[in-house]
């Protein structure tokens, strides 16, 4: 008898998961495109930490750019992240939508609110799959003298998307 591999909850192994591929990767192409057109040259950044799904434990590092701000003090944040651990692979490309909350600090701290659409490709032993996933995001950046940002962040899964993620990171201006 070998022994089981840990999955989340989610069920990502299924009959329609072409069609949940295919849905999902064009999610993604429209979210690209889009996230393309609204910045010339967006901030860059690179993002680490702490992943858990159910019974999986990670250390999860990526990138991210910020595009700039669709409507007053709302913001686009796409970011890419690998998560590794416990024998299996996650890699999550979000989409986060944020709202600044100016209106209860100054800088150099700088707040913030949202949420996130994410598309979750997980490889585990028994195999692999996609999902679309979606999740709430907060944390807050510090404006460091040299004009680069640091940030601390918390993500928690509403549905198909790990439940809890702490990540710290550092965005080049």
């Amino acid at each position: 008898m070998g022994r089981p591999s840990p999955a989340p909850a989610a069920t990502f192994i299924g009959k329609d998961s072409e069609m949940k591929r295919t849905v999902c990767l064009i999610a993604a192409l429209v979210l690209v495109t889009a996230a393309s057109a609204l910045a010339e040259r967006p901030p860059l950044g690179l993002r680490a930490g702490y992943t858990s799904w159910n019974s999986i434990h990670q250390f999860h590092f990526g990138g991210h750019a910020k595009l700039g701000d669709l409507f007053p003090n709302v913001a686009l944040i796409p970011n890419l992240e690998v998560g590794m651990g416990d024998n299996v692979t996650v890699i999550t490309a979000n989409g986060d939508l944020v709202y600044r909350v100016t209106e209860l600090t100054e800088a150099p701290w700088g707040p913030y609110v949202g949420g996130s659409l994410s598309l979750n490709i997980v490889d585990t032993d028994a195999g692999s799959d996609s999902d679309l996933g979606l999740s709430a995001v907060g944390g807050t950046t510090y404006l460091l003298d040299n004009g680069n940002e640091v940030f601390g962040e918390l993500r928690v899964g509403i549905m198909d998307s790990p439940g809890l993620k702490i990540t710290v990171g550092y965005t080049f201006f």
